[in-house]
């Protein structure tokens, strides 16, 4: 049975006949039904609002499950964009590779809004490139080495009816890379067969690959469908075929990847291996060898020219998982990007060379000696959970989620901590939760930290702006402590923080005991006070101590009910003050 075809979305390129600009309803709509629905909504973020995670909300009025959002865009325009299961960068969407503005590099989705119609409509699965139960073909042919036909770039083959003329590539940035997106509904075909046109008919130029590895016996090319979205690249590469030929246009560079892991307490029973975007971040697929026993382990590998990223792991899988294994690096410093090391591969061969867990060119020292470490948080401005607070990080067994370790309050006094042994690595990686990160046994991202919050005029304030924290590669931030090898007790922070509550400027004087809920909040904010208080004068200032809400001997014989509807996201105080002049201030996050 025959694959059945349906054009999802196909890269059209700017052309000479928008001669004006005209505006088109742009719909989005993204199908819910196959994930939990985030009570804070669904949205979109993108280049069209300013990539603004909170102010952009789907409507799903049919209750079908299928979320919406129309706007007018005049065109042509390419508009790049995610879908976000929440309001925060915590919840945005993984997009496939196949419907992704760049493969190996930007990873936001894009639709290219032509101005010719009066109405287009992007539908798609959540974080899939077509509806739900449709898969995806991201055709790319390299047509640098050619003198492309004025009548355009086609695909041709079975699943379309070996037509020339009708499915078109298009090169939309000008690199000679020709693209098309294709979707269709799975059947028992486990294989695709076409090849590409220098045209739009069949007495124009195409192309035979007979006596090739990626024929069908034909002459025909022979796509392999293993997955729901596949990318149509070179073999174990993410490198499109070059016209007429299985391999690339451009010839691959030798790369020498080399690792010192001289200072590592152990290289663990599963060798060294090497991850990267360019090898679909497999943690077992890549291993280097030391077959000297030197302790120095390398690799070399044939890459296109590019830019990579990358991380050595001490043995096969990612964070210590698995028999045998120890752990992925997490290298910190101007190597890295995204949490990931960096590399720029040219037309000539070259060597990368470096020390496990530190940047080329930095002296390869030996880990830090195995001591406590006290890490203390306080949880006073949040509703901490019936489940505890947790650490989760690089240094625990296994890395993050799954080895997660309770922190405890004896005293009550809201600042909960832990003291363990923390070996390996000088660099610390870490973040607390609010409640079991590994329920069950399955990871929560929802109840960590994120590292980022909303400051003053809607500017993101994050771990690494205040310089306690990196970015994590996932859109979100992570501590970062570089430890001594001595007992060591960090200093106090509250959550999700790199201060202690109170120490950037909010007083937490304890004159007035009262408590605020939710926290973060977004329409209404209770407050609570336990004091034998009357009544006392409430204020809300912003992070520039501007007032933005005052209320006057106001009676706290119940809950003050407060609306903050109208305040902009971001960071606030909240003070109480009693007739006799006792006061207190805790921090409000508003969403």
């Amino acid at each position: 049975m025959m694959k059945h075809f349906y054009l999802f979305f196909t890269l059209l390129c700017f052309s000479a006949t928008f001669s004006a600009q005209t505006s088109t309803n742009v719909t989005f709509s993204v199908d819910m039904n196959g994930e939990t629905v985030s009570p804070d909504g669904v949205h979109i973020a993108g280049g069209f609002q300013g990539w603004d995670p909170v102010a952009t909300e789907l409507t799903d009025d049919d209750m079908d499950g299928i979320y919406t959002f129309s706007l007018d865009v005049v065109g042509p325009a390419l508009l790049e964009f995610k879908f976000i299961n929440g309001n925060s960068w915590d919840f945005v969407e993984d997009v496939p590779g196949a419907c992704q503005v760049e493969v190996s590099g930007n990873d936001n989705r894009f639709l290219f809004v032509t101005g010719v119609d009066d109405a287009v409509e992007h539908s798609v699965c959540y974080e899939s490139c077509a509806a739900c139960g449709v898969s995806t073909v991201r055709f790319r042919v390299d047509m640098s080495q050619e003198t492309v036909s004025a009548l355009g770039i086609h695909v041709a083959g079975g699943f379309q009816g070996w037509d020339p003329s009708t499915t078109e590539l298009y090169d939309v940035d000008g690199d000679m890379i020709y693209e098309t997106i294709q979707s269709f509904i799975p059947d028992s075909t486990q294989s695709i067969v076409f090849k590409f046109v220098n045209g739009n008919s069949w007495l124009d130029p195409n192309e035979n690959l007979s006596g090739s590895d990626c024929e069908d016996g034909n002459g025909n090319r022979l796509l392999p469908l293993d997955g729901e979205n596949v990318i149509m690249s070179v073999a174990g590469t993410t490198t499109p075929v070059c016209y007429n030929s299985c391999g690339s246009c451009v010839s691959p560079t030798s790369v020498t990847f080399r690792v010192d892991m001289t200072t590592q307490a152990a290289v663990s029973e599963n060798g060294v291996h090497l991850a990267g975007n360019f090898q679909g971040w497999s943690p077992g697929s890549t291993p280097l060898n030391d077959t000297d026993g030197d302790g120095i382990w390398e690799v070399v590998l044939e890459m296109a020219p590019g830019n990579y990223e990358f991380k050595f792991i001490n043995g096969n899988d990612w964070g210590g998982n698995g028999v045998g294994n120890i752990d992925n690096e997490n290298p910190a410093g101007d190597c890295i990007a995204n949490g990931n090391r960096t590399i720029e591969v040219g037309e000539e061969a070259m060597l990368y060379e470096a020390c496990y867990n530190n940047c080329p060119g930095v002296e390869c020292m030996p880990d830090p000696d195995a001591a406590e470490i006290t890490f203390r948080v306080n949880m006073a401005d949040e509703e901490t959970s019936l489940d505890g607070v947790y650490i989760i990080g690089s240094f625990t067994s296994p890395a993050w989620q799954s080895g997660a370790l309770a922190l405890s309050d004896t005293d009550g006094d809201d600042v909960w901590e832990i003291t363990t042994v923390v070996s390996g690595a000088a660099e610390v990686f870490y973040k607390f939760t609010n409640g079991d990160p590994f329920p069950g046994g399955e990871a929560d991202y929802t109840v960590e930290e994120s590292g980022s919050v909303m400051g003053a005029d809607s500017v993101e304030v994050t771990f690494e702006s205040e310089g306690c924290g990196v970015p994590n590669g996932f859109g979100a931030f992570n501590r970062l402590h570089t430890r001594s090898g001595e007992a060591e007790i960090l200093d106090v922070v509250c959550y999700n923080s790199c201060s202690d509550c109170g120490a950037d400027g909010i007083s937490t004087v304890t004159g007035v005991d009262f408590k605020i809920f939710p926290n973060p909040a977004d329409n209404n904010v209770m407050v609570s006070v336990n004091n034998q208080l009357n009544s006392a004068d409430i204020t809300i200032t912003d992070s520039r101590g501007r007032i933005v809400y005052e209320i006057s001997d106001s009676d706290l014989s119940g809950l003050v009910n407060i609306n903050i509807s109208d305040l902009s996201p971001g960071i606030y105080q909240i003070t109480l003050l009693s007739s006799d002049n006792l006061s207190s201030v805790k921090r409000l996050v508003i969403q």
